[in-house]
């Protein structure tokens, strides 16, 4: 006991860290991994069903000092957390609850055995999805993790993952000791990862707390198409009012980062030659005329006149 009082009187003796001075923690590990299924949807756009192999890191931001025990927070604590919140995800569907464009529902299945005639009641309910496409799916129940977030997404898995570790840890014992950020970062495959971090809240945090809301990070608006995207980001092809989207196999772009996918350069080949034609039967008509001259000019209107017609 003597020996500890003179440690902490020594302790109260040495000077304040300097300013520049942090403390933080990053931890991953093997068994921060979980293995699922799913789909990105949203208006007008929705991906083929796969599954990826996701990773986890957590990073915890302290200030100038460490805790008595010399930890900012101990390792085995991080990782007994995250270690658990991945396992519950393994091997499931990830169903994002809070989409606006696929009916989420459960029902019961029924099936009629052939052989005698009769109809079975499933043991278990099932998840039906019914996509804006026409796209049925059934999962059993519990083969989905159930999520709130609006789409499954890293982005968004990324804020899902920072609540559920940080409600595990306690914020309140986060800021006795000095913890003033958390940063979760997940990986659905190497070198394809999203990070998000923030400011550890004083108050604590519960489940469903509004701080970990997917809906309040999602900007309002219309969505704005990639303008080459992979073959992997638009399955599915559908009719957006007279328009398409196209699908492309592979993304890639110039040393000035403009597109140059061999299909967009095909579309604006195909630009090109239907106003040359025009040009050439004398059927661009010019509607912008030149007050000073009192001649009419091409204007990109007629351009553009010219495209939309069939």
């Amino acid at each position: 006991a003597q020996a500890r009082q003179d440690y902490q009187k020594k302790l109260s003796m040495t000077s304040t860290p300097p300013p520049i001075t942090t403390f933080e923690i990053n931890v991953s590990n093997a068994a921060f991994k979980f293995n699922a299924a799913h789909f990105v949807a949203y208006q007008n756009f929705r991906e083929r069903l796969h599954g990826h192999n996701y990773t986890v890191s957590v990073k915890l931001c302290g200030s100038r000092t460490i805790s008595y025990d010399g930890y900012v927070v101990d390792f085995g604590c991080v990782k007994a957390v995250t270690k658990k919140i991945c396992k519950e995800l393994n091997e499931h569907f990830i169903c994002p609850m809070l989409s606006d464009v696929l009916d989420i529902s459960t029902i019961n299945v029924t099936e009629e055995d052939d052989k005698h005639g009769e109809t079975i009641q499933a043991v278990e309910d099932s998840i039906k999805i019914v996509c804006e496409d026409g796209s049925i799916f059934l999962f059993p129940k519990r083969d989905c993790a159930m999520l709130p977030i609006a789409h499954s997404t890293t982005e968004e898995l990324a804020i899902y993952l920072w609540g559920k570790i940080l409600i595990a840890l306690d914020t309140q014992e986060l800021t006795k000791r000095g913890v003033h950020t958390m940063e979760i970062t997940v990986a659905e495959a190497v070198g394809q990862e999203a990070v998000f971090r923030m400011k550890v809240p004083e108050k604590g945090l519960e489940e469903n707390d509004p701080l970990v809301d997917v809906r309040r990070y999602i900007k309002n608006g219309d969505i704005i198409p990639m303008p080459c995207p992979t073959e992997t980001e638009v399955a599915v092809t559908m009719a957006t009012k007279s328009k398409t989207l196209t699908i492309s196999k592979k993304r890639k772009h110039n040393k000035k980062g403009e597109c140059a996918c061999t299909d967009c350069g095909k579309i604006f080949s195909q630009k090109l030659q239907k106003i040359a034609d025009a040009i050439n039967s004398g059927k661009l008509e010019k509607t912008n005329t030149d007050e000073k001259e009192g001649t009419k000019k091409i204007c990109v209107a007629d351009l553009e006149a010219v495209l939309e017609k069939k």
